[in-house]
């Protein structure tokens, strides 16, 4: 019996080395000179070496996200009243299309009757000041009255005026009819854009506060955006897309299209991404705000190389490959690449269309490139 085992250890010892013998480099017979190395054919690494030309190729790259569905804000408007007060006349209803200036309800208030009652006091103070001041003009070029005087009705003239100016303004701000505005006249609150009623909460005879939310809501839903965001990887590539797939969430099947109106400026430091806004055709107004939307920007096509991830080795920094120079010797070469998707990569700089790299069989080389 202690014969047999030692037999037994030799046989599993060449068992043992049989099977590895394929893991053995034959250092001896690979040649390095800086970054060429030379494997000759006798080499058992010479085998496991594949190379590939390297080719252009048309490549489209694509960036998939997400995004929701928001109006224009130049288009969308909520509408409060500017003053407390009691509602005493609706004059819309949802889906109803209105244009800049068109009523939308009416408030019995108080504080727009001061309002109404301040700007014409100051109506009529104006007038009575222009025509003392027009008196004064004339008397004075009758030598009647003296330039000090006349100067005086002009100052007095000047700052009712100003008063007026800003009395004005203040009801131009409610869209109020000036030639016809009285006192005691309820206040006709208007739609500040052209667009849809989409929502109304109008009910007559309700008491509002000038703090209470909008009682209606106005929006031109025939251009809407999508807001989404974009990683920061994928900044760089938003500047090349020419194109914008939107499927929504509740409609897969439908592409709608739109184009990149705004790319944000602030990079989100918790998420590492950027928003930007898509602008859409949404005539069909299938696209509704608050929709969630899946969202496939598509730059131009353009030519490059592609190549194999396992062909690409990673030194201290950078990133290289071998590149074939003639039959058994390459030269590490050095390359800047971007990933494509799970095997491939992108060159963008490093090599040459017609280029020889080794695809397999990199790994045996790898001690000898670092």
């Amino acid at each position: 019996m202690k014969k047999i085992i030692p037999a037994l250890l030799c046989f599993f010892l060449i068992i043992s080395c049989g099977k590895n013998s394929n893991a053995i480099v034959d250092e001896s017979a690979v040649t390095v000179s800086g970054d060429t190395i030379v494997v000759p054919a006798s080499s058992i690494i010479y085998p496991k070496i594949t190379t590939q030309t390297v080719r252009k190729h048309n490549y489209v790259r694509t960036i998939n996200t997400t995004g929701v569905v928001s109006a224009n804000p130049t288009a969308y408007a909520e509408v409060a009243s500017p003053f407390s007060g009691r509602v005493v006349n609706s004059r819309v209803h949802v889906g109803q299309a209105v244009s800049v200036g068109t009523p939308l309800f009416e408030v019995s208030s108080a504080g727009y009757s001061e309002v109404v009652k301040d700007f014409l006091e100051e109506k009529t103070a104006l007038e009575v000041e222009k025509k003392a001041y027009e008196r004064a003009k004339d008397l004075f070029a009758n030598n009647i009255v003296s330039e000090r005087e006349m100067d005086e009705a002009r100052s007095a003239y000047v700052s009712a005026l100003g008063e007026y100016n800003l009395a004005e303004s203040t009801l131009k701000a409610y869209q109020t009819n000036l030639t016809s505005v009285e006192v005691g006249q309820p206040l006709v609150v208007r739609s500040p854009i052209a667009g849809k009623v989409i929502s109304s909460n109008i009910v007559l005879g309700e008491y509002l506060r000038e703090e209470d939310e909008a009682q209606v809501i106005v929006a031109d839903l025939n251009k809407v955006w999508v807001k989404v965001n974009v990683t920061e990887k994928d900044i760089p590539y938003l500047q090349d897309v020419e194109m914008v797939e939107i499927r929504l969430v509740s409609q897969p099947d439908t592409v709608h299209y739109g184009s990149i109106h705004y790319v944000g400026g602030i990079l989100d430091e918790e998420t590492r991404t950027v928003q930007s806004i898509i602008e859409c055709n949404n005539a069909g107004g299938k696209m509704l705000p608050n929709m969630y939307a899946n969202v496939l920007l598509k730059a131009k096509s353009q030519e490059c190389i592609i190549i194999p991830k396992n062909a690409v080795l990673q030194g201290e920094g950078y990133r290289f490959v071998f590149r074939k120079m003639a039959d058994g010797t390459f030269i590490k070469t050095i390359v800047e690449v971007q990933s494509v998707d799970e095997q491939s990569l992108i060159v963008l700089s490093g090599l040459n269309e017609g280029d020889e790299i080794i695809v397999n069989g990199v790994v045996y080389l790898i001690n000898y490139g670092r």
